[in-house]
């Protein structure tokens, strides 16, 4: 029997299990009422009754308690019983309090199965690396080389040294490398969760071998950050009162992630793949939480936090427990309390490292020119993240327009419906399919791309490249010329057929001819900025120029993910044979 469909009786003993995983604060409502909010792991109760506030502040005191008890939980005269039996079944019901005492964990089902599917993945069992090998790489990842210096215009910067294996022969990114094709096995020791709040005993392990590096050279890599974080306010100071702009403060912790990898990439000396300092390796993994954490806040799309919003250490502990990130499905973040703590106070307030001032690092001679590979990575990021959102919409257009087709399977239009239908769930996921959350994301892009050419050389005030200015179509004859050319391709393979189903078809060209305008202007934004990332680097700049096709290999990596992509070219190319050569110059469609 279900534990809601049992009444609660007063001599009953009831149980919390999760009470370490709890945290709590008070809120103020716009009216003015005081509300106390309890958080266990992902679910949250609101206490807005006043006389109740005492009977939840005393409920996240006891591990196991009488349940008639509870009646003198009140601040004032005790509670009815049978308010409180409601409260009680409440609370079964929604497995926060158990009948039955809490039981040592024997390793989480879904655990067992990422355990499972990892020991029948297929790895590499020799370390793959981009630098020089990215032409060889990538054609073992997509069936496409592509040179290395279009690397991080394909993957972002903050991705790009996931793979790489540093001199205790981890991968940089630990379990999350992307991509994952390029993760090899690895011995790892997990163990269930102890620290109190979200992950406390989650279903999830953490990565003890992670915390054991990281335990090693913690002071070390504390010192490194306050390096990084003291040449990055030369040049983005703070808010007048102190603090952080949360959108700096994802563009420093973008930079603490270029450091390590601007040191495996650069062309002249580059670190070997396997000889990388593990103090370099720990700051990049600490750090990504960081800018998971403020992207997540800048990028939600309900009640996002704008880019100069104030953020303080303490304020960033609350926002990434209370918002469930340090759980994810490849295990719990490890780091117990006091050191996550540490951390934001060394990264936001520049709390001194305690003891013995350390010496400084060979590497500290790069942070100016990592923060340069920092920001031009961001400038990358925005442009790549944002042209997905301009395909979302023509997703959506060609979308609608295919719903109002009558369903003839096997047509040339009903090949096209059922493509679109298959990848209209990963739209879905994304929230791309709104035009209100693609305006969202576009200001907060637009925001991260303009605020990062402040203190890169050859910045001008008074002469900004403006964001909107890289998906603002030149409006010339070529987009005349490919409209036309995609509407006869399109009409004589479907048979040109005639009425509304000829102008389903002509939305379809008219939307892909558009998308593809969109894409030759952000080409050209794009390969002004890998150009100056690839002279920062030393790298030659690649003879040709970049494409639509390279942007697509984007979407290739993500095949098989949580993160994929549809890529709207593909419709057209798997169902109609056409074919797309789409430069800053010129479209070709073939």
């Amino acid at each position: 029997m279900s534990q809601e469909a049992v009444p609660v009786e007063p001599h009953e003993t009831l149980y919390l299990p999760m009470r370490r995983r709890s945290t709590s604060e008070y809120m103020t409502t716009p009216e003015g009422t005081r509300e106390l909010h309890i958080f266990f792991g992902i679910k949250e109760i609101t206490i807005d009754e006043p006389d109740l506030l005492s009977f939840g502040e005393t409920l996240l005191q006891q591990d196991q308690f009488r349940a008639g008890s509870a009646t003198a939980w009140s601040s004032g005269e005790p509670y009815p019983w049978e308010r409180v039996r409601e409260l009680l079944e409440t609370l079964l019901a929604e497995d926060i309090l158990s009948r039955e005492a809490p039981k040592p964990s024997a390793g989480s089902v879904s655990h067992q199965k990422f355990l499972e599917a990892e020991a029948q993945r297929e790895a590499p069992t020799e370390p793959l690396w981009w630098n020089p090998d990215c032409p060889r790489v990538m054609e073992r990842l997509t069936g496409r080389p592509l040179e290395l210096g279009f690397l991080e215009t394909v993957l972002p910067v903050h991705r790009v040294a996931h793979p790489a294996l540093d001199a205790e022969g981890r991968h940089v990114g630990e379990m999350n490398v992307f991509p994952e094709a390029m993760r090899m096995k690895l011995p790892t020791e997990w163990r269930v969760c102890p620290y109190p709040g979200s992950r406390y005993r989650d279903e999830e392990p953490m990565n003890v071998t992670a915390l054991k590096s990281m335990t090693r050279h913690w002071k070390p890599m504390l010192r490194g950050v306050l390096a990084v974080r003291e040449e990055f306010l030369r040049h983005h100071p703070l808010l007048p009162d102190g603090h952080w702009r949360l959108g700096d403060l994802h563009a420093l912790s973008y930079v603490v992630l270029a450091l390590p990898t601007l040191l495996l990439m650069r062309a002249n000396a580059p670190v070997p793949n396997g000889a990388l300092d593990p103090v370099l390796s720990s700051m990049f993994r600490v750090t990504d939480g960081v800018r998971m954490m403020t992207s997540y806040l800048l990028l939600l799309l309900e009640d996002s936090l704008t880019y100069d919003a104030p953020m303080t250490a303490a304020e960033l502990y609350r926002l990434t427990e209370q918002n469930n990130q340090f759980l994810s499905n490849r295990g719990v973040c490890a780091g117990p309390p006091h050191m996550v703590e540490e951390f934001f106070e060394t990264l936001l307030d520049g709390k001194p490292v305690a003891g013995a001032p350390l010496p400084t690092a060979e590497w500290d001679a790069e942070i100016p020119a990592a923060r340069e590979y920092g920001l031009l990575g961001i400038q990358l990021y925005s442009l790549q993240s944002n042209l997905w959102s301009h395909m979302c919409r023509a997703h959506e257009v060609i979308h609608a327009a295919l719903l109002e087709v009558e369903d003839e399977p096997g047509s040339v239009l009903g090949r096209l419906r059922e493509h679109v239908e298959r990848d209209w769930p990963m739209i879905l996921l994304s929230g791309l399919n709104q035009s209100t959350a693609r305006a969202l994301a576009e200001v907060r892009y637009g925001e991260m791309y303009e605020r990062a050419q402040h203190g890169l050389r050859g910045f001008r005030e008074d002469a900004p490249h403006r964001f909107q200015d890289a998906f603002t179509p030149a409006g010339d004859e070529v987009d005349e010329q490919v409209r036309s050319r995609l509407r006869e391709l399109l009409r004589s393979r479907a048979g040109a057929p005639s009425g509304s189903r000829g102008g389903v078809l002509d939305t379809v060209a008219d939307t892909v001819a558009m998308h593809l305008a969109i894409e030759r202007s952000t080409l050209r934004a794009m390969e002004e900025a890998q150009r100056q990332l690839n002279a920062l680097l030393q790298r030659p700049h690649p003879a040709r120029k970049l494409s639509g096709a390279d942007l697509s290999l984007n979407h290739r990596l993500r095949i098989g993910t949580v993160l994929m992509r549809p890529h709207l070219l593909d419709v057209l190319q798997d169902e109609l044979g056409i074919t797309f050569d789409n430069t800053e110059d010129a479209t070709h469609c073939h």
